[in-house]
Formats: structure tokens, C-alpha cells, sequence
């Protein structure tokens, strides 16, 4: 580092410290210079006694209404000089035998003592009342700034930084040297003004609530803030401001920091919703554009199987169109659900469903679907169904419970391992209905449980294991939340993975959920 750098560094460093001293030699002149003027004007006071021929009394009066006058305008330290120079005059000029400061009389010496302890007291008086309005005055000015500055943070620009918008409001509002403010939740330093040391580590020692060093500015004011007992930033000011009037500041800042905080949160949310809204509409109009020409493509490849004439090649690949134009057509009709689950409002078509009825007809579809698709399975999966009251009904809709149940157990077979039965149960508990659907297969874990409900996520570990298109279980939990139900998962290495879902027993037909 050069000489100029380190000088320019040096300069810099000292400067807040050279204004002080010229700050405290400018209070110390003052100081002089008002003394020397109460002086001066009890000589001229003296002076003019004498040339009146005005008695002890009367002389002592005037120096005491010239004792009040400079505790009132100057201070107590002034008007005490001043008494005991007034206390000497009167000793010598105007007590009898003038000119001498022996007193004949007791009670002139009496007159004189009194006079001096009652100057004391009265400059002592009036130093504190000027003390005490000074500080009134004080604090309705700090009053009216602190209105101002919460006025100012309801009207800030939220798009912008509130730490620059709110050190830029205090720094104008209290005329402050410097303000700087961080932000520790995204690591944000905004400062105004000129600081003459670094200021992070500064600004990290006062969220940790830390002892500054030494040689910090006496004119810095600091404060952690804190909300909900969590430190989250900090407040430094270089400035004339009372501790309270700082107290209020912090608490005022960690507001507005926190008021971003959720405004940003709110922006995010509402561009979520949106572009799910706009994943949505993509999807209804895919599969809308996709059924047409896949259901013409069945068509044709079923007529050529059964018009025949084909070699053996020929039949297995049109076989092979037929299949996957078919589970094309079922992704289709699956995303056409999800749109219709996912629009702004869920009509449900309502009826008295039985239970039983209703999983007899999920597991012989399951059955009939896994038998013309083949699953790449060889052999079909095994489903038990346990049922605790062969009589047990339930209001909801029918086509959306069944298609419900109908992921659960396609979900549980292709992730069950080979050989292994799924358990479907059905019972009754506290006025709603349980049904869970167990099998035996790769845990799910903790993390992931509230996860794999949201739409085309899928867990990490399994996500190659099985095919899948990640919406089958937000579909199912759309449902459950549209019938006022629940559906949660449990997971473990020895008693395997169950899926339960809860609804109410009762319901009101034609009901509409938002």
C-alpha cells in the first residue's frame, strides 16, 4: 500500500474523531465566553449600584434576577460563577463597611449566605426545568419523526428493497450522519451515509449481541432486530437519538422487514397458482387434441384384427398399436380428470354408494386391465379384500371414489414385490369410513410421504423402478380434500407401505366444494 493510500485511509479513519474534538473545544468557547459575559455584566451591575447609592437589598435582587436569567439561558455551571462573584460585590460594595469585606452586622452576613444558597437553588430550578422541556421538546419531535417514517414504510415501493428505502427514510427524517441496516434472513447491507469502519462484521457482532470495540464513534447508535424472539437483522445510526426513539426504530424496521418478508411470499405464492392454472389448461387441451386421433387409431387397428387376412408379424404389430394407442387413450382420459379435479370448483354428483359394491367392482376392472395389458408381470396381483360390515354405505361420488381406489391399488401393484397379495379394508370408525390398501414393497421415506401426494412429483429412490406419470396420487388426494376427507401414508421395512384414506360417512347431496 503506497503513502498517499495510507494517508487518505488514515484521514478518513480520523476525521469523525477530529469533528469531535472541534465539536467539544466549540462547547468549552462557548462555555467561556458565557461566563465571561455574566461577568462583565455583574461588574457593569456593580458599577451602576454604586453610582446609584443603591442598598443591599436592592442590589442583591439584581444580581439575583441576573443569576436566574443565565440559569435559564445558559446554564447552571454559568449561574453559579456568577453568584459567587454577585456574592463578593456584595461583600465588598454594597455591605456595610463598604469597601471591605468585613461584615459588622451578623445579619448582613445572614442576607448574604441566604442569598447565595437561594441563587443555587433557583439557578439549580431553572437548569432543570430547561433540562426537562429541552427533553420534552425533544421527544414530540422524535414523536413526529417516528410518525413520519411509519407513514413512509406503509408507502414503500415493496417491490424494491425495503433495507435501502428504510436506512434512506431515517437518515432524511433524524438527520442522521449514517444509517445502515442488515438483513441477516438474506444476507442484505444497505447503507447511507458515510461509515468510517467496515461495517459487516460490525453489523454480525450486534446480532449476536456482542460487545463493540472500543474505538467506535461515541454518536453510534445500535440495536439487534428482533421478531418473534428471533434476531433477523440489525440497526446502526450515527446520529443524535434517544434510546427509546432507537428502541422504537428497530421494532419499526423488523416490522417493515417482515411485512416484505410476506408480500414476496404472497408474489411467489400467486405465480405458483398461476402457472399451475396455465400446467392445467396445457393439459386439458393436450389430451383433448390426443383423444380424437388415438380413438380413430383404435379403430382402425381393431378393424384390422378382426378383418384377419394378416401374416404373423403383421398381427403382432398391430396388436402391439392397439395396446399402446390404448394406454394413450387411458393417459388421456386421466389427464382430462386431473383438469376437471383441478379447475377452480368441484361439482360432486353425489349417492348413497355401498362400500362392498364399489371395491368389487375397482379390483374385477383392475383385473380385467392387468389381464389385457400383461403388466409385464407373470403373474397377475393378488388382491384380498377385508371387509368388517358387508353392509356399509357411504354418500359420495361414485366415479371419482372408484377412481380413487382404483390408483391406490394400481399403485400398490407395481411397486409390491413379485408374489406378494394386496390387502384392500374397509371399516367403519367415529362416523367416517377407513379404507386402507396395503402391500409389501420399497419404503417410502419420511420426507417423501407428504410429497408423493403433489402432483408429478415422485420419490427419487423408486422413480425408475416402475412407470408412472406422477399425477395419480394428487388426483387421489383432490378427491379425498373434495369429500372433506384425508388420505395419508405409512411406511415401513417389516409391516410394508399402507395407504389410508378417511371420509365422512354422511353427506349432503349436490354439495359444491371450492
Amino acid at each position: 500500500m503506497s503513502a498517499v493510500t495510507k494517508s487518505i485511509l488514515l484521514a478518513s479513519m480520523t476525521k469523525p474523531f477530529v469533528s469531535l474534538q472541534d465539536s467539544l473545544a466549540g462547547k468549552r468557547l462557548l462555555f467561556v465566553a458565557q461566563c465571561a459575559a455574566g461577568i462583565l455584566i455583574t461588574l457593569l451591575l456593580t458599577v451602576s449600584g454604586l453610582a446609584l447609592h443603591l442598598n443591599l437589598s436592592t442590589a442583591g435582587l439584581l444580581y439575583l434576577l441576573l443569576i436566574v436569567y443565565f440559569a435559564v439561558r445558559c446554564g447552571l455551571w454559568q449561574a453559579s460563577i456568577i453568584s459567587l462573584l454577585a456574592v463578593v460585590c456584595l461583600n465588598y460594595f454594597f455591605a456595610p463597611p463598604t469597601f471591605s469585606f468585613y461584615i459588622a452586622d451578623p445579619q448582613n452576613g445572614i442576607a448574604i449566605v441566604i442569598f447565595e444558597i437561594t441563587a443555587l437553588l433557583v439557578s439549580r430550578v431553572s437548569s432543570r426545568e430547561k433540562t426537562y422541556a429541552a427533553e420534552k421538546d425533544l421527544q414530540r419531535r422524535e414523536l413526529e419523526q417516528l410518525y413520519a417514517i411509519s407513514r413512509g414504510a406503509l408507502l414503500l415501493d415493496l417491490h424494491e428493497s425495503p433495507e435501502r428505502q428504510m436506512a434512506e427514510l431515517i437518515m432524511r427524517q433524524f438527520d442522521a450522519k449514517a444509517v445502515a441496516i442488515m438483513n441477516a434472513k438474506n444476507d442484505t447491507l444497505s447503507t447511507t451515509g458515510r461509515w468510517p469502519f467496515p461495517l459487516e462484521p460490525i453489523a454480525e457482532r450486534v446480532i449476536r449481541d456482542l460487545v463493540l470495540p472500543d474505538d467506535m464513534p461515541p454518536d453510534l447508535h445500535q440495536r439487534t432486530l428482533v421478531l418473534a424472539e428471533e434476531p433477523i437483522g440489525a440497526l446502526l445510526v450515527i446520529g443524535k437519538i434517544s434510546p427509546l426513539t432507537m428502541n422504537s426504530l428497530s421494532s419499526l424496521v423488523a416490522l417493515t422487514l417482515d411485512r416484505h418478508r410476506a408480500f414476496t411470499s404472497e408474489g411467489v405464492a400467486e405465480a405458483a397458482r398461476q402457472t399451475e392454472q396455465l400446467r392445467t389448461t396445457v393439459l386439458d387441451g393436450l389430451a383433448h387434441a390426443f383423444k380424437t386421433p388415438l380413438t380413430i387409431i383404435r379403430a382402425a387397428s381393431s378393424g384390422l384384427l378382426e378383418i384377419g387376412h394378416l401374416d404373423e408379424l403383421q398381427s403382432q404389430l398391430t396388436v402391439l398399436i392397439d395396446e399402446q394407442s390404448m394406454r394413450l387413450d387411458e393417459l388421456a382420459s386421466r389427464l382430462l380428470q386431473t383438469a376437471r379435479i383441478d379447475g377452480a370448483k368441484i361439482c360432486l354428483e353425489t349417492e348413497t354408494v355401498s362400500v362392498p359394491t364399489l371395491i368389487q367392482e375397482v379390483v374385477q376392472e383392475l383385473h380385467r386391465e392387468w389381464s389385457e395389458r400383461g403388466e409385464g408381470r407373470a403373474v397377475t396381483p393378488l388382491i384380498n379384500v377385508v371387509l368388517h360390515n358387508q353392509d356399509l354405505r357411504i354418500v359420495a361420488d361414485h366415479d371419482m371414489i372408484a377412481s380413487t381406489l382404483k390408483e391406490l391399488l394400481d399403485n400398490a401393484a407395481k411397486y409390491s414385490r413379485t408374489g406378494t397379495p394386496i390387502r384392500i379394508s374397509a371399516s367403519e370408525s367415529s362416523k367416517e369410513l377407513l379404507i386402507s390398501v396395503h402391500s409389501q414393497g420399497p419404503v417410502i421415506q419420511l420426507e417423501d410421504r407428504e410429497r408423493i401426494f403433489d402432483r408429478f412429483y415422485r420419490c427419487a429412490d423408486h422413480r425408475y423402478s416402475a412407470p408412472g406419470t406422477g399425477i395419480g396420487l394428487s388426483f387421489a388426494r383432490r378427491v379425498t380434500e373434495a369429500h372433506a376427507g384425508h388420505i395419508w401414508v405409512i411406511s415401513d421395512e417389516q409391516e410394508g407401505t399402507t395407504f389410508n384414506l378417511s371420509l365422512p360417512i354422511h353427506s349432503q347431496n349436490g354439495i359444491t366444494i371450492h
